[in-house]
C-alpha cells in the first residue's frame, strides 16, 4: 500500500498510521532525554493533523482525536520537562478541555494536578489552588484513593509555603486519613513527617515532635530504614533548634547510624553535617571537624548550613570563615550558581560585621556570576541584597536605585511573588525615610499582586506593613484596622508566628494611642503565642516590646524587668548580638532612670559583646551612646573621645546615616561646651549627608539642632528659619511627636526673644499634640516651659499652676531629671514672688537629686540659682561660695557658655556690695568667653552689666558707650527684651546725667516694647524708672502717676518685692510732697510685705525711710525706734556676710554709713553722748576688729542691742597717763568725745561751717577733700633729697640702667595751704577740747576720712607748738581694736627675732642705696642681720615673718595700698628685662592676711606705707593687713620723706626703743629730736604715724637671737 491517493497526496489512513509511528518515536525521544526532538516531531504531527480535509475527519474522528490528545500530552511532558511552563500551560489546558469533553476523569484529575504544579512554581497559587481542588474531586469521583491522598498532601505543602497552616494542616490531615483507610503504612508515615516539619517551621515544636515519633514508630514496624533515618534526622534538627544539643545528637547519630548501615552516602552526608552543626553549637570544635566527608558540593553545604547557624548566634567571623570554605569548595567544583549564592550569604555577614566596603565587593562578584550564566532570578535577588547593603550603610537612594533594578528584572521575567516582594521592600523603605506616601503607594502594590496570586502570607505582610506606615502617619485608627485584617488573616492560615507578630505591633499601635492596657493585653498574647509555640527568640522579642511600652509609661522598674527576663532567653539560646542590644536598652532604663554609672555599664557590655562578634556598627552605637552618657556627666571631652571613636568606625565602614548621626551627637557636645560655631560646623555636616541620603527625619533633627545654636549664638531670626524648616518636614512625613517637638523648640525661641504670647501660643499647640498621642513626657515638658513663660509674664500664680502639673508628672513617671528641673523652676517663681525660703527649699531638692543622679552641669545651674536666692536674703557670702562653686564645675566640664553666665553672677554679687572693680572683672571675664564662643546675646548682656557697672562707678559716658553696643547688638539679632533692657539702662544714664527728655524718651521706648512682649514685671520697673524721672523734674504728680501703673502691676501679678520696692518709692515721693500720712500707709504696706517674704535688705530701707519721714514730722523718738530697728537689720545682713572681710567692707561703706551717722547724730542731740559714742563704735573698724578677734581667737562683744551699751569706759582704764579723742565728722558737724582712764567721758559737738567761715574758707567746702588735696604736697620732695621709695603698678615698666640712676621725685616746700590746713585741723580737732588733753599722751580714733591728717604736726599757728610737743600721740582704728588688743593671749607676741628687710633687689625699679643704709643701721642697733638685695626675697620674708618679735621694711611701696615689693623668687633673665606676675615679688594684703603676724611692732618705712582706700571701715592697706594679721602696732609714713631725714628719725627712734623705751615714747622723743636738729619742717619729721598699742621690746633677747641668725647665715653664706 503506497497510502497515496490518484493525485499522489497521503491518504487519510496513511497519515494516521505514520503519526503513530511518529507518536510512538517522539514518546522514545522524550524518554531518552532528546526532548527538542520529541517536540520537534510532534509538531510536525499537528501541521499534519490540521492539513487533514473535514471529510477523513469526520470519517476517522475517534481515532484522531485519540492521537491528537497523545501528542498533546507528550508536548505537555516535553514543555515541563524544560520548564517551558507558557507552552506547556497552553497543551495542558487543550487535555483538560479534551478529557473534559471525553469524561476521562482519571485522565483530566492527573493533567489538573500537573498543571496546578505549574502555576505553583509561578507563584500563581490561586489557579494552582483551583486545580489542585479540582483533581482531589476527581480523584474522589473515580475512587481513586492514592491519587487523591498525593494530590491532598501535595496542596498542604503548597498551603504551607504559603503560610496557612490551618489549610496545610487540613490537607495533610486528609491525606493521612486516606493513607489510614487504606492501609497506606508508608504513606502515613509520610504524612505524620509532613505535618511534623509543617508544625516545626512555625513554632510549634511539641506538636511536631509528636508527629514526627508517630512517623518514626510506622517506618520502624513496616521496616522503611531510609524512612526511619529520615525521622531521626528530622527529630534531631528539631531539638537542635530548640537549643537541647545533647538530644539533637542522639537522635543524629541514630540517623547517621542507618544511613551508614544501608549504604545511605547521600543520607550520611547529610547526617554528617548536622552533627558537625551540632557539635559547633555545644563548641566541640574537633568533633565537628571529624563529621566532614569526601562529599565536595554536600561539604560546602555543612559550611552554609553552619554559616547560617553562626550568623543567627551573631558569631559573624564563625560565619565568614564557614561560607569562605564553602566558597572555595564550589570554586572547585565549578558550582557557579552555588559560587554565586556563597557570595550573597557573604555579603549579609559582612554587612553585619560592619564591613560594607567588602560586601559590595563580594555583591559585584555574586551579580557577575549571575549575569554569566543568565540567572536572572539570581540577579534580581543580588540586586535586592545590594540594595540592603546600601540602606544599612545609609546611602538611601543607591539602595531604592538597586531594588526598582530588581523589580525591573522580577516584572521582566514574570516572577509576580518576587515582584511584590520588591514593593513590599520599597514600602517599608520610603516608610522608613518619612516618605509615608510613597511607602503607601508600593505597599498597595504588592498588596494587589499578593491577593490576585492568592498568597494569603505575602498578604497579611503587606497588610501589617501598612498598618506601621499609617501609625507613623499618626493614623492609629487606620493602622489598627490594617494590622487586624492581617491579624485575621495570619488567624485563618493558622500562621501562629505571625499572629503573634500581628499582636506585637498591635500592641505598639495601642501604645502610640496612649491605649496601654489595650497595648499591654496584645503584647501579651504576642508572649502566650511564642510561649507556647516554643519561638524562644519571638518570646525575647515580645518581652523586650512589653519592656518598651513600660519604659514609655515610664514604668522603669517594670521595664527594667521584662528587659531582663529577654536578656535570660537570649543569652540561653546564644544570640550575642540580640544580647548586645538588650544591654543597650537596659542602657537607656538605667539612664531614665538617673542611674548613670548603671547605664555606662551595661553599655559598656553591649560593647564588649560588638567588639567580640565583630559588629562595627554595634560597636559604633555603643561608642556614641557612651559618649551621650559621658555628656550627660559633664564630661565632655570623654564624650568627644567617644563619639569620635564612633565617627571613625561608621567613616570606614562607609555607613553614611551613622556618620551623620556622630556628627550630630558631636555638635551637641560642642553645643553643650557652649562651642557653637563648632557645634554649627558639625550639624552642617550631618545635614549635608542627610539629605544626601535622603533621610528626612533625620534632616528635621538637624534643622532642629541648628535653630537651637542660631537662637545660643542669638541669631533669633536665624532659628526660628530652621525650626520652622524642621516643623515642615515632620508636618509633611507625619510625624506627630517630632511635630510636637518643633513646636516646643520654637515656643522656647520666642520666650528668650521676650514674644511671650507667641511663645505661649507654640508650647500651647505642642500641648495640645502631645495630649493627643499621650506624650506624658513631653507634656510634662510643655507644662515647664509653659510655667516660665507664665512667670516672665509675671503671671506667678498660673506659673505654680503650670511647673506643679509638670512636677505631678514627673514624680509619676520617675523622671528623676526632670523632677529636679521642675523643683529648680519652682525655686524660680518662688524666688520672683519673693518667697526665699521657699525657693530655697525648692532648690535644694533639686540639688540633692541632680548631685545624686550625677547631672554635673544641673548641679552647676542649681548652684547658680542658689547663689541668686542667697544675694537675694542678703546673704552674699554665702551667695559668692554657691556661686564659685556653679562656676568651678562650669569650669570643670568645659561648659564655656555657663562659666560666662557664672561670672555675670558673681559680678552681680559684687555690685551689690558696691565692689565695682570686681564686678566689672567678672563682666569682663564673661565678655571674653561670649566673644571667643560667638554668643551674641550673652555679648550683649556682657555689656550691659559692664554699662551698669560702669554708671554705679560714676563714668556716664563709658556706661553709655557699652549699653549703646548691647543696644545695637539686641537690634541686630532681634532680641526684643534685650533691647528694651538697653533702653531702659540708657535712660536711667540719661537721668543721671541730668538729661530728663533723653531719659525720658529711652524709658519710654523700653516701656513700648515691654508692653508689646507682655513682660508684666519688667513694665513695671519701666513705670518705676520712669517716675524717678518725674520725681527728679519735681513733677511728683507724675511721679505718682506713674507709680501707680507699676504698683498696679506688681499687685496684680503678685510679684511681692517688686510691690514692697514701689510702696518704698511712694512713700518717699509722698514724703517729698509733705504727704507725710500717704507716705507712712505706702512704708507700712512695703515694710509689712519685705518682713513677709523674709527680704532684710529691703526692710532695713524702709525702716531707714521710716526714720527720716519721722524726722521730717519732729518725732524723735519714733525716729531713734526706727533707727535702732534698723541696725539691728544692718547687722543681721552683717551676719550674713560670714568671714569675708572684702564684703563686709563694702557693706558698710554703701549700706551702714548713714544709719549709724544718722542715729548717733540724733541720740548726741538727745543728750544720750554715751549711747551715741557705742553706735559710732559699731561703723568703726568692725571688718579689722573680726580679723584680730578671729587671729587672737577672742570675741567681740559689741553689739546693736542697746542692753550691751555698758562698759566702754573700761577700755582705757588698762591704759596709762593718755587721753582718748574721739572724733566723728559729718557734713555739718564734729562730734568730740574724750575718754579718761578713770572712765570719765566729755562730749562736744563742733560746727564745721561756722569755722570754716571763720577761716575764710566756703561753709559747704568737702573737708576731708580739701584736706586730702592740701596735705598731698607733702609727699613731694626734690630728687637730690629723696629716693623713691613710691612704687605706682598700673604704670612702672622696666628701667634701663640711666632711668635706674636717675628716677627721683620733684619737691616744693611746705606751702601756706599746708600750714593753714594743719591750723585748721589744729581748730577743729583740738583747740575745743585742749582743755581735756591734760595726760601726756593723747590715743586718737579718727573719723575714716581722717586718717591723713598729721595729728603730731598740728598747731593753732605757724610758729606756735606742735601738739607733739607737749602730748605723745597714737592712733587707734577704734576702741574695739585696742579691746582686743589688750585681750589677746599673753603668749601670742613674739618676745624675741627681728626681720629687716632693705632695699630687696627689683631689677626692674630704681635701687634703694638709702634703704640699705637704714636696714643695716637698724640691724646694728637691734642685733640683727638684716634681708638685704637679693636675699630680701618674697619666699624668706614669708618664711620668717611669723617668727619674730619686730619687723623692719625699708623698701618700694605702692602708692594706692602701701604693697612692698620684694626680690623675686625666681631670678628674671636679663636678657628679657622681663616683669614677672606680680605675685612673684609683691608682698600684698592678701599674702599677710594668710599668715599669723605675732609681732609687736612692724615699722613699714616706704613710701606711702599709711596709704590705702580710705573707705567708712578705715584705710584699707597693708597696714591694716599687719594688724589684722595679729601685729600689735604698726609705724607708717602718711607721705614720702627725704633720705637723710629718715635716716636720722629712724636711727632716733631705734636708739630709744633699744633703751627700752615704748615705741609711742621713742617716736616722741625722735620727733622732738628731728626738729630741734634743723629738720623743722612738717614733711621732715611729722610723716611716721604710730596705729595700735604702744609697744616695748626686748632688745637682750633680741640680740642674742640676732647672733644665731648672723651664724646661720655665713653657715648658709659659706
Amino acid at each position: 500500500m503506497t497510502g497515496e491517493d490518484g493525485n499522489g497526496n497521503l491518504t487519510a489512513e496513511a497519515m494516521i498510521a505514520f503519526m503513530n509511528i511518529a507518536f510512538l518515536v517522539s514518546l522514545f525521544l522524550l524518554n531518552s532525554d532528546r526532548i527538542q526532538k520529541a517536540i520537534e516531531i510532534c509538531s510536525e504531527c499537528l501541521i499534519l493533523l490540521n492539513n487533514i480535509d473535514q471529510n477523513s475527519k469526520d470519517r476517522f474522528n475517534s481515532q484522531l482525536l485519540l492521537l491528537y490528545s497523545a501528542i498533546c500530552n507528550v508536548l505537555f511532558s516535553a514543555y515541563r520537562r524544560i520548564s517551558d511552563y507558557i507552552n506547556a500551560e497552553r497543551y495542558g489546558r487543550k487535555l483538560l478541555d479534551l478529557y473534559s469533553e471525553s469524561g476521562d476523569l482519571v485522565k483530566e484529575g492527573d493533567v489538573s494536578i500537573a498543571l496546578a504544579e505549574i502555576f505553583e512554581s509561578q507563584n500563581r497559587f490561586t489557579e494552582a489552588k483551583q486545580l489542585y481542588e479540582k483533581a482531589i474531586n476527581v480523584k474522589r469521583q473515580t475512587g481513586e484513593k492514592i491519587g487523591e491522598a498525593s494530590a491532598c498532601e501535595t496542596l498542604g505543602i503548597m498551603f504551607y509555603k504559603l503560610g496557612e497552616n490551618l489549610k496545610a494542616t487540613e490537607y495533610v490531615e486528609r491525606a493521612l486519613a486516606i493513607k489510614n483507610e487504606i492501609g497506606d503504612r508508608r504513606g502515613e508515615a509520610s504524612c505524620y513527617c509532613t505535618l511534623g516539619a509543617l508544625l516545626r517551621f512555625h513554632g510549634e515544636c511539641d506538636k511536631a515532635k509528636k508527629y514526627l515519633q508517630k512517623a518514626l514508630v510506622i517506618r520502624a514496624e513496616i521496616g522503611d530504614r531510609e524512612g526511619e533515618a529520615f525521622d531521626y534526622g528530622h527529630l534531631g534538627n528539631l531539638f537542635s533548634s530548640l537549643g537541647q544539643y545533647g538530644k539533637a545528637k542522639e537522635y543524629l547519630q541514630k540517623a547517621l547510624f542507618i544511613t551508614t548501615e544501608i549504604g545511605d552516602v547521600d543520607g550520611e552526608a547529610s547526617c554528617y553535617g548536622h552533627l558537625s552543626t551540632v557539635f559547633e553549637s555545644l563548641g566541640q570544635y574537633d568533633k565537628a571537624k571529624e563529621t566532614e566527608i569526601g562529599d565536595r558540593e554536600g561539604e560546602a553545604s555543612c559550611h552554609e548550613n553552619l554559616s547560617t547557624v553562626f550568623k543567627s548566634l551573631g558569631q559573624y567571623k564563625k560565619a565568614k570563615e564557614h561560607l569562605q570554605k564553602a566558597l572555595v569548595i564550589r570554586a572547585e567544583i565549578g558550582d557557579r550558581k552555588g559560587e554565586a549564592s556563597c557570595y550573597g550569604h557573604l555579603i549579609t555577614v559582612f554587612e553585619s560585621l560592619g564591613q560594607y566596603d567588602k560586601a559590595e565587593e563580594y555583591l559585584q562578584k555574586a551579580l557577575g556570576i549571575r549575569t554569566e550564566i543568565g540567572d536572572r532570578e539570581g540577579e534580581a535577588a543580588d540586586y535586592g541584597n545590594l540594595s540592603t547593603e546600601f540602606w544599612s550603610l545609609g546611602q538611601y537612594d543607591k539602595a531604592i536605585e538597586y531594588l526598582q533594578k530588581a523589580l525591573l528584572i522580577t516584572t521582566e521575567i514574570g516572577d509576580v511573588k518576587g515582584e511584590a516582594s520588591c514593593y513590599g521592600r520599597l514600602g517599608t523603605m520610603f516608610e522608613s525615610l518619612g516618605q509615608y506616601d510613597k511607602a503607601e503607594e508600593y505597599l498597595q502594590k504588592a498588596l494587589i499582586i499578593r491577593t490576585d496570586i492568592g498568597d494569603r502570607n505575602g498578604e497579611a505582610s503587606c497588610y501589617g506593613n501598612l498598618g506601621m506606615v499609617f501609625q507613623s502617619l499618626g493614623q492609629c485608627d487606620k493602622a489598627k484596622d490594617y494590622l487586624q485584617k492581617a491579624l485575621v488573616i495570619r488567624t485563618e492560615i493558622g500562621d501562629r508566628k505571625g499572629e503573634a507578630s500581628c499582636h506585637g505591633n498591635l500592641g505598639t499601635v495601642f501604645k502610640s494611642l496612649g491605649q496601654y492596657n489595650k497595648a499591654k493585653e496584645h503584647l501579651q498574647k504576642a508572649l502566650a503565642i511564642r510561649t507556647e509555640i516554643g519561638d524562644r527568640k519571638g518570646e525575647a522579642a515580645d518581652y523586650v516590646k512589653l519592656g518598651g511600652m513600660f519604659d514609655s509609661l515610664w514604668q522603669y522598674e517594670k521595664a527594667k524587668e521584662y528587659f531582663q527576663k529577654a536578656l535570660v532567653i537570649i543569652t540561653e539560646i546564644g544570640d550575642r548580638k540580640g544580647e548586645a542590644a538588650i544591654y543597650e536598652k537596659l542602657s537607656n532604663v538605667f539612664g531614665s532612670l538617673a542611674q548613670y554609672d548603671k547605664a555606662k555599664e551595661y553599655l559598656q557590655k553591649a560593647l564588649d559583646i560588638n567588639t567580640e562578634i565583630g559588629d562595627r556598627k554595634g560597636e559604633s552605637s555603643c561608642f556614641r551612646k557612651l559618649g551621650t552618657v559621658f555628656e550627660f556627666f559633664g564630661k565632655y571631652n570623654k564624650a568627644k573621645e567617644y563619639v569620635q571613636r564612633a565617627l571613625v568606625i561608621n567613616t570606614e565602614i562607609g555607613d553614611r546615616g551613622g556618620e551623620a548621626s556622630c556628627y550630630g551627637s558631636l555638635g551637641i557636645v560642642f553645643a553643650s561646651l557652649g562651642q557653637y560655631n563648632k557645634a554649627k560646623e558639625y550639624f552642617q555636616k550631618s545635614l549635608v549627608i542627610r539629605t544626601d541620603i535622603g533621610d528626612r527625619e533625620g534632616k528635621a533633627a538637624d534643622y532642629g539642632n541648628l535653630g537651637a545654636v542660631f537662637e545660643s549664638l542669638g541669631q533669633c531670626d536665624k532659628a526660628k528659619e530652621y525650626l520652622q524648616k524642621a516643623l515642615d518636614i515632620k508636618i509633611d512625613i507625619g510625624d506627630r511627636r517630632g511635630e510636637a517637638s518643633c513646636y516646643e523648640n520654637l515656643g522656647t525661641v520666642f520666650h528668650s526673644l521676650g514674644q511671650y504670647d507667641k511663645a505661649k501660643e507654640y508650647l500651647q499647640k505642642s500641648l495640645d499634640i502631645r495630649t493627643e498621642i499621650s506624650d506624658r513626657e513631653g507634656k510634662a515638658a510643655d507644662y515647664g516651659n509653659l510655667g516660665v513663660v507664665f512667670e516672665s509674664l509675671g503671671q506667678c500664680d498660673k506659673a505654680k499652676e503650670y511647673l506643679q502639673k509638670a512636677l505631678d508628672i514627673r514624680i509619676d513617671i520617675g523622671d528623676r531629671k526632670g523632677e529636679a528641673l521642675c523643683y529648680a523652676n519652682l525655686g524660680a517663681v518662688f524666688g520672683s514672688l519673693g518667697k526665699y525660703e521657699k525657693a530655697k527649699e525648692y532648690l535644694q531638692k533639686a540639688l540633692g537629686i541632680i548631685t545624686e543622679i550625677g547631672y554635673r552641669k544641673g548641679e552647676a545651674d542649681t548652684y547658680a540659682n542658689l547663689g541668686s536666692v542667697f544675694k537675694s536674703l542678703g546673704q552674699y557670702e554665702k551667695a559668692k561660695e554657691y556661686l564659685q562653686k556653679a562656676l568651678d564645675i562650669k569650669t570643670e566640664i568645659g561648659d564655656r557658655k555657663g562659666e560666662s553666665s557664672c561670672f555675670i553672677l558673681l559680678g552681680a554679687v559684687f555690685e551689690f556690695l558696691g565692689q565695682y572693680d570686681e564686678a566689672r572683672e567678672y563682666a569682663q571675664k564673661a565678655l571674653l568667653i561670649t566673644n571667643e564662643i560667638g554668643d551674641r546675646n550673652g555679648e550683649a548682656s556682657c555689656y550691659i552689666n559692664l554699662g551698669n557697672v560702669l554708671r554705679l562707678l560714676g563714668q556716664y559716658d563709658e556706661a553709655k558707650e557699652y549699653l549703646q553696643k548691647a543696644l545695637l547688638i539686641t537690634t541686630e539679632i532681634g532680641h526684643r527684651n534685650g533691647e528694651a533692657s538697653c533702653y531702659g539702662n540708657l535712660g536711667t544714664v540719661f537721668e543721671l546725667l541730668g538729661q530728663y527728655d533723653k531719659a525720658n524718651e529711652y524709658l519710654q521706648k523700653s516701656l513700648v516694647m515691654r508692653t508689646e512682649t507682655g513682660h508684666r514685671a519688667e513694665e513695671a520697673s519701666c513705670y518705676g524708672n520712669i517716675s524717678n524721672v518725674f520725681a527728679a523734674l519735681g513733677q511728683c504728680d507724675k511721679a505718682k502717676d506713674y507709680l501707680q501703673k507699676a504698683l498696679a502691676i506688681r499687685t496684680e501679678i503678685g510679684h511681692k518685692p517688686g510691690e514692697a520696692a514701689v510702696l518704698a518709692k511712694f512713700g518717699s515721693v509722698c514724703r517729698t510732697v509733705g504727704d507725710y500720712e500717704a507716705s507712712e500707709v505706702c512704708l507700712e504696706k512695703a515694710l509689712f510685705i519685705s518682713r513677709d517674704i523674709g527680704d532684710r535688705r529691703k526692710e532695713f530701707q524702709i525702716l531707714l525711710d521710716y526714720a527720716i519721714l519721722y524726722l521730717l514730722q519732729i518725732k524723735i523718738k519714733d525716729a531713734l525706734s526706727c533707727l535702732h530697728l534698723c541696725i539691728e537689720k544692718y547687722e543681721e545682713l552683717r551676719h550674713f556676710l560670714g568671714a569675708n572681710d572684702h564684703f563686709k567692707t563694702s557693706f558698710l561703706e554703701h549700706s551702714g554709713i548713714f544709719p549709724y551717722k544718722l542715729l548717733c547724730s540724733l541720740l548726741c542731740v538727745t543728750g544720750r553722748a554715751r549711747d551715741a559714742l557705742y553706735v559710732e563704735e559699731l561703723g568703726r573698724a568692725r571688718g579689722l576688729s573680726d580679723l584680730m578677734a578671729e587671729k587672737y581667737s577672742v570675741k567681740t562683744h559689741i553689739s546693736a542691742n542697746p542692753q550691751s551699751w555698758f562698759g566702754i569706759e573700761n577700755i582705757f582704764r588698762k591704759e596709762i597717763n593718755c587721753t582718748c579723742l574721739y572724733i566723728s565728722y559729718s557734713q555739718n558737724h564734729l562730734d568730740l568725745w574724750i575718754l579718761k582712764t578713770s572712765g570719765v567721758l566729755h562730749y562736744k559737738r563742733i560746727s564745721v561751717e561756722e569755722t570754716l567761715v571763720q577761716a575764710g574758707l566756703p561753709k559747704d567746702l568737702p573737708l576731708s577733700k580739701y584736706l586730702t588735696n592740701n596735705f598731698r604736697s607733702l609727699g613731694i620732695l626734690p630728687i637730690e633729697d629723696c629716693e623713691d621709695r613710691s612704687l605706682n603698678m598700673i604704670k612702672f615698666q622696666p628701667l634701663s640702667p640711666e632711668q635706674k640712676s636717675s628716677a627721683r621725685l620733684r619737691l616744693v616746700v611746705d606751702d601756706e595751704e599746708v600750714i593753714s590746713s594743719l591750723s585748721l585741723c589744729y581748730t577743729l580737732f583740738i583747740a575745743p577740747v585742749y582743755d581735756l588733753l591734760d595726760e601726756p599722751e593723747v590715743i586718737i580714733v579718727p573719723d575714716s576720712s581722717l586718717y591723713k591728717v598729721p595729728f603730731a604736726a598740728l598747731s593753732e599757728k605757724e610758729g606756735v607748738e606742735y601738739l607733739s610737743e607737749t602730748h605723745k600721740i597714737r592712733i587707734i582704728p577704734s576702741l574695739t581694736t585696742l579691746k582686743i588688743i589688750q585681750d589677746s593671749p599673753e603668749d601670742y607676741h613674739s618676745n624675741t627675732g627681728a626681720l629687716i628687710i632693705g632695699n630687696p633687689r627689683v631689677d626692674w625699679l630704681p635701687p634703694l642705696p638709702g634703704a640699705r643704709k637704714e636696714a643695716e643701721m637698724v640691724g646694728r642697733l637691734v642685733g640683727v642681720p638684716p634681708l638685704v638685695e637679693e636675699r630680701a626675697t618674697k619666699q624668706a620674708v614669708l618664711e620668717r615673718i611669723s617668727l619674730v618679735s619686730l619687723i623692719h621694711f625699708a623698701a618700694h611701696g605702692d602708692a594706692e595700698r602701701g604693697e612692698i615689693a620684694l626680690c623675686p623668687n625666681i631670678p628674671i633673665p636679663n636678657s628679657q628685662n622681663a616683669i614677672p606676675p606680680q605675685e612673684a615679688y609683691m608682698l600684698t594684703m592678701a599674702d599677710v592676711s594668710r599668715v599669723k603676724v605675732r609681732a609687736k611692732l612692724v615699722v613699714l618705712s616706704c613710701c606711702h606705707s599709711g596709704s590705702g582706700e580710705v573707705t567708712a571701715e578705715g584705710v584699707i592697706g597693708i597696714a591694716r593687713a599687719f594688724l589684722g594679721s595679729g601685729a600689735r602696732s604698726v609705724l607708717v609714713a602718711l607721705w614720702t620723706i627725704p633720705d637723710l631725714a629718715t635716716e636720722q628719725l629712724m636711727s632716733r627712734f631705734y636708739e630709744h626703743l633699744v633703751e627700752g623705751e615704748s615705741a609711742s615714747e621713742s617716736l616722741h622723743r625722735a620727733m622732738r629730736w628731728m626738729r630741734k636738729n634743723r629738720y623743722t619742717k612738717v614733711s621732715d619729721w611729722a610723716s611716721f604715724t604710730l596705729i595700735g598699742d604702744d609697744v616695748r621690746l626686748e632688745f637682750e633677747k633680741q640680740r642674742k637671737e640676732g647672733e644665731n641668725i648672723s651664724k646661720e647665715t655665713d653657715l648658709k653664706d659659706f
